[in-house]
């Protein structure tokens, strides 16, 4: 199992360095935006996978309220999790873009208002998962995880509903654009996945202590993220190509620093989950 899960982590990262290439240094240069568009690469597939995760976290929901399974109930709350560190990821990398193509760092537009309701409700999930370890606490948390994912497919089809400052879809006109995005999204998505595969076998080495009654758990926070600080504007050429170049850094920067800031937490959680388990 240990040595599945290494062989996938290793193939994991070679597909994110590879994607982050493409979309770095493959990818032309968009005419209107510059190299700032080149945050696309990192914010769609983020978006793409926190919708894919909190899917996933509905239909585990359903499982568990149907069948009471604990498994299911890991999934659940797994998906949850991740999906809340991909959501997080994409706020702030839109924020970062948002600063540089409006001025503004947030607009209160119907695509953005409902991601950021989205992103509240899985975050009040957590919370309420971390309120009490009970069976009734889970079947709520799965009541409430129903009732948000009716979010995603207002939150999905709000730009093309709703007149919005957000883009409508995107067509990329160029073949290594497109290669680009697929390339990032396929590594994102990996990524995700490997998150969630960690944080179930947490998940459920933390069932296996509760049913032992050794202890409660002590639950973590969700990572957070400081936003870079922006440039003021000139006219020279030269200097908006550097302003791009701030804000697209900052983007991929604050995106590595929630993922890896979550590695971190669930890499120390499997350090105590593992000293308890040795305890029973």
């Amino acid at each position: 199992m240990k040595r599945a899960f290494f062989f996938c982590a290793g193939i994991t990262v070679v597909l994110l360095c590879y994607g982050t290439y493409q979309g770095l240094m493959v990818a032309p240069r968009e005419e209107t935006m510059g190299d700032a568009q080149r945050i696309f690469y990192y914010h769609v597939p983020a978006a793409v996978a926190a919708y894919s995760l909190f899917f996933l976290n509905f239909v585990a929901s359903i499982v568990f309220l149907l069948r009471r399974a604990s498994t299911a109930d890991a999934w659940a709350k797994a998906c949850a999790e991740v999906g809340v560190v991909f959501a997080t990821v994409t706020l702030a990398l839109g924020m970062i873009w948002a600063r540089y193509a409006w001025g503004t760092w947030w607009a209160w537009d119907m695509r953005l208002t409902t991601f950021l309701i989205l992103w509240l409700l899985y975050v009040s999930y957590g919370v309420l998962r971390r309120s009490a370890d009970t069976a009734s606490t889970a079947v709520l948390s799965a009541a409430l995880a129903i009732i948000a994912f009716l979010d995603v497919p207002l939150n999905y089809m709000a730009n093309r509903w709703f007149r919005t400052n957000h883009p409508q879809p995107v067509t990329l006109g160029d073949p290594r654009m497109k290669f680009a995005l697929m390339t990032c999204m396929i590594a994102f998505l990996t990524f995700a996945a490997m998150m969630v595969w960690f944080r179930f076998e947490l998940e459920r080495i933390a069932q296996k202590i509760s049913k032992g009654h050794i202890q409660k758990l002590a639950h973590g926070a969700f990572a957070v993220s400081a936003l870079p600080v922006a440039v003021f504007f000139q006219e020279s050429q030269q200097f908006e190509i550097h302003r791009q170049r701030v804000f697209l850094y900052g983007g991929y920067i604050s995106a590595w620093t929630i993922y890896l800031a979550y590695l971190l937490f669930l890499a120390v959680r499997l350090g105590q989950l593992r000293k308890e388990q040795a305890e029973m």
